[in-house]
């Protein structure tokens, strides 16, 4: 489901892009929600109901963004998915801040197991990094949806955000192994 959910939300700025240019936008978004639909009845089927409630909360969440902008039918309604994208990754993110363990160190405990209270620490600043990288990049998102151009706002947001991303997780890691560097992480 993650696969298909991030597919989605690397190709909505193209797909959305091709609408636009055909005049036929709504009926994108109208297939894309019936996309996130099904993908949603996976998620229930898949047993993990906690972390199933968090990912139909964000499917939910899209396919009624999907179904306003197909009612509203204005171009620029179409244009803010990738800030919902953003908010929606706040959101997983920042909620592990609330209540722990953090996002980056779940997913490092799944690679190293038990870790010492300093990497925990920097675990959940690595969180709140990202936290505002999500915030920054859904900002400039919403700001390209009303006044960038359609040409700038998918290029934004169907690769120079995910390059930036990319950029902040390189950094981070060259960091991460020159910090840790006696313990190999």
């Amino acid at each position: 489901m993650t696969t298909l959910l991030t597919a989605l939300t690397v190709g909505y700025p193209f797909l959305i892009s091709a609408g636009l240019a055909l005049g036929r936008p709504r009926l994108v978004a109208m297939a894309l929600g019936v996309v996130l639909l099904v993908l949603g009845a996976f998620a229930w089927r898949s047993g993990y109901r906690r972390e199933t409630l968090w990912r139909l909360v964000e499917v939910g969440l899209m396919a009624g963004f999907l179904l306003l902008a197909a009612i509203v039918n204005e171009a620029h309604v179409f244009r803010l998915w990738p800030a919902l994208a953003n908010v929606a990754m706040l959101l997983s993110f920042g909620r592990t801040l609330l209540g722990g363990p953090s996002m980056v160190e779940s997913i490092a405990r799944l690679w190293r197991g038990e870790l010492p209270g300093d990497v925990v620490a920097y675990c959940r600043r690595l969180t709140g990094v990202w936290c505002v990288f999500f915030a920054l990049n859904g900002g400039f998102s919403m700001w390209l949806a009303f006044y960038g151009s359609l040409a700038a706002w998918a290029i934004y947001t169907g690769v120079l955000s995910y390059l930036l991303a990319g950029a902040l997780f390189a950094v981070e890691l060259a960091y991460r192994r020159r910090r840790f560097a006696s313990r190999a992480a």
